[in-house]
């Protein structure tokens, strides 16, 4: 049946996988129009098993079709919360490549990371970054790979409890324990807030005391350990749970595009299958109908050619006006060849009052061709400079004079820099 190109197009499947102490469990979801229905598997042992065993782990091989999306355990991940000027998410990720040892105690050629949006506005954005060691990752990812799966997408546990909670109202938190912490999550209209772990019972207990949910759910190990007025409000999770969240992502758009390593391969879109059939079917249904075809094409051609006629002089008129619009375009270029040179002032000045932060004043400006100078005082100035040579329209910025203290304890400064266009 899965050879038939469009057979994906009303059965969709995805693959879920989660590391449950050492077992690796694996569920895969079915979707048949709007019905949902999964299988879970389970390799006991999975992270203490070497090669030559994990190759006889499955009983019988699998052809893992769709989406396969790893969850990592929480205790795997290092975590930070962080803001920063408004930026277009891929750009800031691509700076935070050269400067994330100054977020986590790592650089980003020891680790797999990406960030997650929180909220954004127009002056900032707040953000997740999510990172895990290579060595670590890269040593499940081989185990899979004897195991020939290769997940296409990388996440952590708490996001994988994002599709489980739905559409939730209230705070939700969520406890989870791998081989030796625990993870506790809090989710706000299914938006995750918190993320920690947990090295002790007393530690969990103090946490979940600390920030009230209207609910809580456990993961089955995990049962047992809350305190006692805390046991009227919590629900019981599946041990496929997490595997079973991280697999609807193949198959819905949640709110998560969080993906720690992404492979390449190309999978058919059934929908595009589908139309390319159906062109192929017409096609084919074209030369059996031929004497058909050629009789309504002949129609088509005799009522063009009479249309023509009766707007042959409109087409003539049609014609000048392009030749007229032709002219006006080049007119139109040459302005703007002329405009290309110029840089409305007002555009450097918004241009400063957007980048500058808010503990830096200016109290003079000086623009002058295509070079601005400006004067001021900051809590540091060094750290302007850096976030004026940020922007798309300055460069070449740098101090034209030493920086000096104001009797406030403020830096004064006077920064030079050119204007690009």
């Amino acid at each position: 049946m899965n050879k038939i190109p469009f057979v994906n197009l009303f059965s969709q499947s995805s693959t879920g996988l989660s590391i449950n102490g050492n077992d690796l469990i694996i569920t895969v979801v079915s979707k048949k129009l709007v019905k949902y229905s999964h299988e879970t598997l389970k390799i006991e042992d999975f992270m203490l098993k070497d090669t030559q065993q994990l190759k006889h782990a499955l009983i019988q091989k699998r052809n893992f079709v769709g989406e396969t999306i790893l969850s990592l355990p929480r205790e795997l991940a290092i975590i930070r919360e962080t803001t920063c000027p408004y930026s277009n998410l891929k750009e800031l990720k691509e700076a935070l490549r050269y400067q994330l040892d100054s977020f986590i105690p790592f650089s980003s050629e020891d680790v797999y990371f990406d960030i997650h949006s929180l909220s954004q506005n127009r002056h900032e954005t707040k953000v997740l970054i999510v990172a895990i060691k290579k060595t670590e990752l890269d040593t499940i990812l081989s185990k899979l790979k004897v195991l020939e799966i290769i997940p296409s997408r990388v996440i952590i546990s708490p996001f994988a409890f994002l599709p489980i909670l739905e559409e939730r109202k209230g705070s939700v938190a969520v406890v989870s324990k791998n081989i030796k912490y625990y993870s506790y999550n809090v989710f706000e209209n299914n938006l995750l807030v918190l993320s920690s772990v947990a090295k002790t019972e007393v530690e969990l207990a103090n946490q979940v005391k600390s920030r009230r949910s209207d609910e809580i759910l456990l993961a089955p190990v995990t049962n047992g350990l809350l305190p006692d007025e805390y046991k009227t409000n919590y629900k019981l999770l599946e041990e496929n749970s997490e595997s079973y969240g991280a697999a609807l992502y193949g198959l819905a758009e949640y709110p998560c595009y969080l993906s720690l390593v992404k492979s390449h391969r190309k999978r058919l879109n059934p929908q595009i299958v589908l139309i390319c059939f159906l062109i192929g079917f017409l096609i084919f249904f074209s030369f059996l109908i031929p004497y058909i075809q050629k009789i309504n094409n002949l129609a088509i051609l005799k009522t063009v050619n009479a249309h023509v006629k009766l707007i042959k002089k409109d087409v003539v008129i049609v014609e000048k006006l392009q030749e007229r619009i032709i002219v006006l375009d080049e007119v139109v270029n040459k302005a703007n060849a002329i405009r290309g040179k110029y840089i409305p002032r007002i555009d450097v000045i918004l241009e400063l009052a957007k980048t500058l932060p808010n503990d830096a004043w200016v109290k003079g400006i000086t623009i002058m061709d295509n070079t601005f100078e400006i004067e001021g005082d900051a809590v540091s100035s060094t750290n302007l400079i850096p976030i004026l040579e940020n922007s798309s329209l300055f460069s070449g910025v740098g101090l034209t004079s030493p920086v000096t203290k104001t009797q406030s304890g403020r830096e004064k400064f006077r920064i030079k820099g050119n204007i690009e266009k």
